[in-house]
């Protein structure tokens, strides 16, 4: 299991001195931002996703390949 931060244990400290009510709240508001925060900010389909990885890896495109696919659209 991954430790607690110190920041993220002083937060909780500041949580557990709040009524139910209010802690509650957070936990919701807490649990919400954890689900968005593992959404991707954009619906990439997985050819784009392949890409991504491809160029996070230093795999690019030659030349050849960028004039080629542009050929293909007229361009």
């Amino acid at each position: 299991m991954t430790r607690i931060t110190k920041r993220f244990e002083q937060a909780l400290e500041a949580v557990r001195a709040m009524p139910p009510d209010r802690q509650d709240l957070l936990a919701v508001e807490l649990l919400e931002r954890e689900r968005l925060l593992g959404q991707s900010a954009v619906n990439l389909t997985p050819q784009e996703r392949a890409e991504l990885a491809a160029a996070g890896r230093g795999e690019f495109a030659s030349e050849a390949e960028v004039a080629a696919r542009y050929a293909t659209r007229g361009l």
